[in-house]
């Protein structure tokens, strides 16, 4: 109640101040753009909390918790004066805090000023521009993430309206995680300084961490979003569009000044991909950011390292089942077990898109087709059935060791279940990295782009098996 007053006043404010309203219009902006993000102005002489008074008897504790105010020598005094008032919405549209730059002229406290966290406003778990964006966001399944809350008001302007930033702090994981709700696609759009590209980089290792999608593009030959638009709007409008997937984007950037032939920058290089790739962890891209790397520094900087077979947690040798991804044991292993139940329950089925090999998805779709029959007759449909005839007889005959108990078996067959789901998901998985690298190689963005999403949305599945 007490932010939503208080942006109401620095909207009226604002108006009244010429001073304020030039500066924003030297900015650009113009006064639809100041009245759709409730821009206004904390003035010079502090008078909010006789307005706030004035229309109800707040409390001391009141004041101080909404974080537009602080105790000073024991006297409450405005934390916001002579700066433009950003206000910083939740997705709802309900005003959580501040965020005012400053004029020029006035020198007292940082360029950029936000609300301190308070009951309702916690700066590492929101964006400014979230309430704007939104539906944006939504329609475009992709959000543009820029550095300051003048970038996101200008990009509006133009009609870029996808488009949110942090709040003075760097970037954070559970900024990523509210995005996250709305879309996987992320492009980090920071400024083309030091501190724009190590924005990147952290920004990539935590939407590495979260199973995004991270895109990269900068405003070069510009500092920023704002001048690039008000300089070459197209250009900007290229840049979404031609944006690039974020692990080459960094490497690219920070191998233009390296020496290859230099033992010194070859180690350089190594650690610097090795913390990038740090928080991947997902195995098939972990190895296509791999691949990326030594197509672009023509170095072998990774040894391969056989992966250790499949077990089950069985504590007895004897009846432990072993899977291999590169043959058709798993799945053979997964028919055997569920041609034992005398009963076979939905819940230890699978699409049969998960089982692969040709023979046995045509036997897996006759087991679909007749599985309620129970197994007596069951054994007696595939056995007649023309084309599986062999493939079910050489099943049933060979079975390796077998847990003893039904309940053994349901509990096995649960983990086997799940296991032929992950094989066809990693093998999808192959062929997408696969996909992607060869559209790059290309420089086919488009393709690139759409065997990401579908990588996106295996790697999804994945992590919920």
């Amino acid at each position: 109640e007490i932010n939503y007053k208080a942006t109401r006043y620095y909207y009226n404010q604002l108006k009244e101040n010429k001073i304020a309203m030039d500066y924003l219009e030297e900015r650009g902006f113009n006064k639809e753009s100041i009245k759709n993000f409730g821009l206004g102005y904390a003035p010079k002489k502090p008078e909010l909390r006789k307005y706030l008074l004035r229309t109800k008897n707040y409390s001391q504790r009141q004041l101080l918790d909404s974080g537009l105010f602080t105790l000073k020598d024991k006297v409450v005094k405005e934390k916001f004066y002579d700066r433009i008032m950003f206000p910083i919405r939740s997705t709802r549209g309900k005003v959580l805090g501040f965020t005012g730059r400053v004029l020029p002229g006035n020198d007292w406290g940082p360029k950029y000023m936000n609300s301190p966290d308070t009951p309702i406003f916690h700066k590492k778990e929101n964006l400014f521009g979230q309430y704007e964006s939104r539906q944006e966001i939504r329609k475009k399944d992709l959000a543009i993430l820029c550095e300051g809350s003048t970038d996101v008001v200008s990009a509006h302007q133009y009609g870029i309206k996808n488009i949110v930033a942090p709040l003075g702090t760097g970037l954070t994981k559970e900024q990523l995680e509210k995005l996250s709700k709305t879309t996987k696609n992320i492009l980090f759009f920071f400024d083309s300084d030091k501190a724009g590209q190590d924005a990147l980089i952290r920004g990539f290792k935590i939407a590495s961490e979260l199973g995004l999608v991270p895109y990269a593009a900068s405003p070069e030959p510009y500092k920023d979003i704002d001048e690039l638009l008000q300089k070459e709007t197209k250009l900007m409008r290229r840049k979404i569009t031609n944006k690039a997937e974020a692990f080459s984007f960094i490497l690219s950037n920070y191998l233009e000044n390296k020496n290859l032939n230099r033992l010194e920058d070859v180690n350089r290089v190594k650690n610097f991909i090795g913390s990038l790739i740090s928080s991947v962890s997902d195995k098939t891209l972990l190895n296509l950011y791999k691949r990326k790397s030594t197509n672009l520094t023509k170095l072998d900087l990774f040894e391969e390292r056989a992966e250790k077979p499949y077990k089950y947690g069985r504590k007895e040798p004897s009846s432990q089942l072993h899977m291999k991804v590169a043959d058709n044991k798993g799945y053979r292993e997964y028919l055997q077990l569920l041609l034992l139940l005398d009963k076979i329950d939905e819940e230890f089925l699978v699409d049969k898109k998960y089982i692969v090999p040709t023979p046995l998805q045509q036997l897996y779709i006759e087991i679909l087709k007749n599985y309620k029959e129970g197994r007596e007759k069951l054994y007696s449909i595939l056995h007649e059935t023309e084309g599986i005839t062999e493939i079910f007889e050489d099943i049933i005959f060979n079975l390796t060791a077998i847990p003893e108990k039904e309940e053994e078996i349901k509990e096995e067959l649960k983990k086997l279940a799940s296991r032929v789901e992950s094989l066809y998901l990693k093998e999808q998985q192959r062929i997408l990295s696969q996909k992607v690298a060869i559209a790059e190689e290309k420089r086919d963005t488009k393709e690139a782009e759409k065997y990401l999403k579908e990588l996106a949305q295996i790697n999804k599945l994945l992590q919920k098996n």
